[in-house]
């Protein structure tokens, strides 16, 4: 009898360990999930927390506030919000895949859900310790997105007033080879302007060519201000007549050159002239 009760209080005591060890797993857990929730509810951005069945285990206010319109907060909710984008779903099981694998993963999509359209920036995290649990931080780029496209805008104009300008303007490294040319500088050349950019070299378009020049001068003695009217090759075998106001900048430690050349057409502006 003494042996019998002596064995039911030794397995007694072992349940007990097991249950009080289970239940600080599951308050610690408790606690880092607390935790996970507080950043949630802090963050400026929309935060999801799913489950490895895509089920809704918290969101914060502003993710309630991004499906406003679209649906009951959650994971299929926020793909919704890309429904412009016929790859959204393969988008997020991707993410999510990457997640699963514990690896962070984002792409930005652009979102139009009926009258409202932005840019978001989603990234998919794993949670440490949860098998299958992702933090999904939802943050709208839009702002960037219109800068960069503004800026965007304004470099096409400048290129297409460059191109279209009344003036020549070119650069030049050390070797002579041409690293920038605008279209109308080309057009004098009578080069296609990729094919100048490619393999043009300045001294090749010179009619005369400096004695004891380097590549990138049109002057023998290598002034830093270049200011000269010279001959250059034209379309068809013609010549024109061309003012050139040079800058040549070099880097004494490297030895790298780069100049900037303002180019007029003096034959064409004094036909114009005459006419």
């Amino acid at each position: 009898v003494m042996a019998i009760a002596g064995g039911a209080f030794f397995i007694t005591c072992i349940v007990a360990f097991f249950v009080h060890r289970s239940y600080n797993r599951h308050s610690n857990n408790e606690q880092e999930l607390d935790l996970v929730r507080r950043v949630m509810e802090g963050s400026r951005g929309a935060r999801l927390m799913t489950d490895s069945a895509d089920n809704t285990l918290y969101y914060n206010k502003n993710f309630e506030q991004l499906c406003r319109g679209v649906g009951a907060p959650g994971f299929n909710s926020l793909v919704r919000l890309f429904q412009n984008n016929k790859e959204a779903k393969s988008h997020f099981a991707k993410l999510a895949d990457q997640a699963h694998r514990g690896l962070t993963d984002s792409i930005e999509l652009f979102s139009k859900y009926e009258d409202n359209e932005r840019w978001l920036h989603v990234t998919a995290q794993p949670i440490s310790g949860r098998a299958g649990f992702i933090h999904w931080r939802i943050d709208d780029v839009t702002e960037k997105y219109t800068l960069d496209r503004a800026i965007r805008e304004e470099r096409e104009k400048l290129i297409d007033f460059t191109d279209n300008a009344p003036v020549g303007f070119f650069s030049v490294n050390e070797k002579g080879r041409f690293i920038f040319a605008n279209a109308t500088f080309a057009r004098w050349l009578g080069e296609d302007l990729n094919v100048l950019l490619l393999q043009g070299t300045l001294h090749t378009y010179l009619v005369e060519v400096p004695e004891g020049a380097a590549p990138y001068d049109l002057v023998a003695d290598g002034r830093s201000r270049q200011i000269v009217e010279l001959k250059m090759k034209g379309t068809a075998g013609e010549t024109f007549l061309a003012s050139i106001n040079q800058v040549v900048v070099k880097d004494e430690q490297s030895g790298e050159v780069r100049t900037r050349a303002v180019v007029h057409d003096l034959t064409a502006e004094r036909e114009m002239r005459q006419a």
